[in-house]
């Protein structure tokens, strides 16, 4: 998935997704949600045969960009998780 950073500042960073599809900007969206750094952490959302997801960052005091690497690793973790728990094949 091809992403385009359209800002990119301290405090505010807003990436568009090379797809129709929310679910991985909403996913990242949803973990930013969860940090107090961030101060907002959205997706704004046109209709999906003319538009893009774009994925909204501000924080506070912190890097924008830090917030957004922190919640990847987060979910990172726990998609590895989930991996793990899924019982293996002939089992």
């Amino acid at each position: 998935m091809k992403i385009t950073v359209v800002k990119d500042e301290s405090n505010e960073l807003i990436i568009d997704f090379d797809t129709s599809d929310y679910t991985i900007p909403d996913l990242i969206a949803s973990q930013l949600q969860q940090n107090d750094d961030v101060e907002f952490a959205g997706v704004a959302k046109e209709h999906p045969e003319v538009g893009r997801p774009r994925l909204v960052i501000k924080t506070g005091k912190k890097k924008a960009k830090d917030a957004l690497e922190k919640a990847l690793k987060q979910l990172d973790e726990t998609i590895s998780e989930l991996k793990a728990s899924i019982p293996a094949k002939g089992k």
